[in-house]
C-alpha cells in the first residue's frame, strides 16, 4: 500500500516549480485534495489483488456507489468504452462494456507520478494525463509517452488540459504550455508566463483552461481570469465582479473552515483588508465553458461565478442563492443541459433559476465533490473522498433517478 508522504511531496513541489518559490500555502491546498481525511485502508488493493489472483471481482456498474480507498478522486473521463478515473494513487481504467475488466496504472507502469490532476481523451479515447510532479503522460492502450521539464514543459505539475484545432494547452504551476499537435509536440513546446506576456497572463499559477470555438482561450489562475484572443490579453478579477462579496459568504465560510482544522489553502490574501483564508474569490478552483459559450467559474470561498464572454460581466451565486457551499470544486454540464456543481458541502443541480441540492442524506457518500463527468448513457459520475457515485439522469426531466 502506498501512503501519502507530505514532506516528500513538499520537497517535490520545491524541486519542480522552477519559476517561483513554492510556499507551504500551496502545499496545503494539495493536502485538501489529497489528504483531507485519515489514511486509506487496503480494501481497494485487496480488490485489485482479486483480479490478479482470478478471484471474483464485483461489477462496479451494478452498484451506484462504490469505494476506492485511494483518497480523493480528482478527475473522471468517460469514453465510449472506458471510464478513466484519476486519483491521488494512480490511474484506473474501467471497461464499461466488459464489466469485469479493470486496470490500475501507477508509477510502476511508466507513469512518473501517482497523483493525477487532469485527464483529456483523444479522438480514439486514449488519455492524456496531467500529473502532480510527473508532467504530462499519454497512453495509447499499449505504450506510454511522457513529457516533462527536460522536454520543454515549464513545470512538472499539470493541472488541466485543453485543445484547439492546432494545439494542446496545459495549465501548470509555472504558466501555460502549448504545442502544435500536427507536429512532434515534444519539439514544439512554447509557453505563456506573466513575464513573457507582459502581465497578460495574470498569474503563473494556472489551474484551469478552456477554449472557445472561436479560438479565444480562458485561463483560470490564482489571481483571477486571463483571456487570450488574436494576440491580445485581457484580465479579470474581483475588482471586475468575479466572486461574491465577502459579506455575503463570511458566516457560512467560517463554519466550513472550522472543519478543515487548518488544512486549507492559505495563500497571501488577494483582497485588500480581508485577512482570511476562507475567501479567495480570485483563486479559480474549477472552470467550465458550456454549450451556450458561457463561462462558469468556481472560486475558493467566493461561490460560483457566471461570465458573459461577450460583455465580460459577472453574475455570482452563493449559499444565499441556494448553493450548498461557497467552495466550488467541480462543474459539469450533462447531456440534457443541466449544470452540476460540486462543492465542499455536497452536489447541486442548477436549472438556470434554482439549485437542487444533494448530500449524504440523499445517498452521496462524500460531502466534498472533487470531480464530475457526464457520460453518453445519461450517467453522471461523481468523485469524492474515497468514493465514486454513478447518478442516472432521466433524459426527459433531467433529474436524477437514483438519489433520494
Amino acid at each position: 500500500m502506498i501512503l501519502f508522504n507530505a514532506p516528500k511531496y513538499a520537497m517535490l513541489a520545491k524541486h519542480y516549480s522552477k519559476s517561483q518559490q513554492v510556499t507551504w500555502s500551496h502545499i496545503i491546498i494539495i493536502l485538501i485534495y489529497l489528504y483531507l481525511l485519515p489514511d486509506f485502508v487496503d480494501s481497494f488493493e485487496k480488490q485489485i489483488e482479486k483480479i490478479t489472483t482470478g478471484e471474483p471481482y464485483p461489477h462496479i456498474l451494478k452498484k451506484d456507489t462504490f469505494t476506492l480507498n485511494t483518497r480523493n478522486i480528482k478527475v473522471i473521463r468517460a469514453g465510449k468504452k472506458y471510464l478513466w478515473i484519476g486519483t491521488s494513487n494512480g490511474l484506473i481504467r474501467y471497461d464499461t462494456k466488459e464489466e469485469e475488466q479493470i486496470e490500475v496504472y501507477d508509477n510502476k507502469h511508466q507513469l512518473l507520478s501517482n497523483g493525477i490532476f487532469a485527464i483529456s481523451l483523444d479522438k480514439n479515447g486514449w488519455p492524456w494525463i496531467g500529473t502532480y510532479g510527473g508532467g504530462l503522460s499519454y497512453f495509447n492502450g499499449s505504450n506510454w509517452k511522457n513529457y516533462n521539464t527536460p522536454d520543454g514543459l515549464n513545470d512538472a505539475f499539470v493541472y488541466d488540459i485543453a485543445w484547439d484545432k492546432e494545439k494542446i494547452w496545459l495549465a501548470t504551476w509555472s504558466g501555460v504550455n502549448f504545442s502544435n499537435i500536427n507536429q512532434d509536440i515534444a519539439k514544439t513546446w512554447a509557453s505563456f508566463t506573466v513575464k513573457n506576456s507582459d502581465g497578460g497572463l495574470i498569474d503563473d499559477w494556472v489551474y484551469a483552461v478552456e477554449v472557445e470555438k472561436s479560438g479565444r482561450i480562458w485561463f483560470g489562475t490564482e489571481s483571477g481570469i486571463s483571456t487570450y484572443y488574436k494576440g491580445k490579453w485581457k484580465g479579470l478579477n474581483n475588482t471586475n465582479g468575479l466572486g461574491a462579496s465577502y459579506n455575503l459568504v463570511k458566516e457560512k465560510n467560517r463554519e466550513i473552515m472550522s472543519l478543515f482544522k487548518g488544512q486549507h489553502h492559505n495563500a497571501s490574501p488577494s483582497i485588500p483588508n480581508i485577512q482570511t483564508a476562507d475567501y479567495k474569490p480570485n483563486y479559480i478552483v474549477s472552470m467550465l465553458l458550456d454549450e451556450k459559450n458561457r463561462l462558469w467559474i468556481g472560486t475558493w470561498g467566493g461561490g460560483l461565478s457566471l461570465l458573459d464572454t461577450k460583455t465580460f460581466k459577472f453574475r455570482n451565486f452563493t449559499t444565499q442563492d441556494g448553493l450548498p457551499g461557497n467552495f466550488i470544486l467541480s462543474i459539469e454540464e450533462d447531456h440534457s443541459g443541466g449544470l452540476w456543481i460540486g462543492t465542499n458541502d455536497g452536489l447541486s443541480l442548477f436549472d438556470g433559476k434554482n439549485f437542487l441540492n444533494f448530500s449524504r442524506i440523499n445517498g452521496l457518500k462524500s460531502k466534498f465533490i472533487f470531480s464530475l463527468e457526464a457520460a453518453q448513457d445519461h450517467s453522471l459520475w461523481v468523485g469524492g473522498h474515497q468514493t465514486l457515485t454513478r447518478i442516472i439522469i432521466d433524459p426527459t426531466s433531467g433529474f436524477p433517478l437514483n438519489l433520494q
